[in-house]
């Protein structure tokens, strides 16, 4: 990882082709704040990205369907090492056709979409809405940097363990919950 203008040693990650929208918005918006990006042309190299940053603190950026490869295992990863992720919801439905008129996602879509909610990545439907989650978690990082009067677990920390509380049963009622919102 670069040496970031910002002086918190920070970076986003974007996944996904250079001449597509979100990543040429990433980039511009990270630029503009003084933050280092690293592009990768998949998930498999954000993977890498995320090993070299493990002492920074890192975003990660995509479009759900390049960071829902390998059945979501990148999602798993990134909670692994406490890397927040963003992702875009794609406009077209599988294999570049357009997407169902009325909204609809298709089965596919919507096993990805639950991946990235198990996961706890924001979920945007609209690239300008970017904006906004670079500003909270430039935020959070600046706040992770000051200094503090005693030990107080992470948020990631936090979800972490409370999640780890959570029964096989729970997480199960949560993702039929969600499927039945998805219909």
């Amino acid at each position: 990882m670069a040496n970031s203008n910002s002086g918190l040693d920070l970076c986003v990650v974007v996944v996904g082709d250079p001449s597509r929208e979100l990543v040429q918005a990433t980039v511009r918006l990270a630029r503009e704040r003084e933050i280092d990006t690293v592009s990768c042309e998949n998930v498999y190299s954000a993977v890498a990205q995320m090993a070299k940053a493990a002492d920074g603190r890192i975003l990660i950026v995509g479009t759900i369907q390049e960071l829902t490869r390998e059945n979501g295992s990148f999602f798993r990863i990134a909670a692994g090492h406490a890397v927040p992720c963003c992702c875009l919801l794609d406009q077209a439905g599988p294999a570049g056709r357009p997407a169902d008129p009325r909204g609809d996602l298709s089965r596919g879509a919507t096993q990805d979409l639950l991946e990235a909610v198990r996961a706890g990545a924001t979920v945007l439907s609209n690239v300008q809405d970017l904006r906004d989650v670079l500003e909270k978690w430039l935020a959070t990082a600046r706040r992770h940097n000051a200094p503090r009067a005693g030990r107080e677990p992470s948020q990631a920390k936090r979800q972490t363990r409370d999640a780890a509380g959570a029964s096989y049963e729970d997480l199960r009622a949560t993702e039929a919950e969600l499927s039945a919102l998805l219909e």
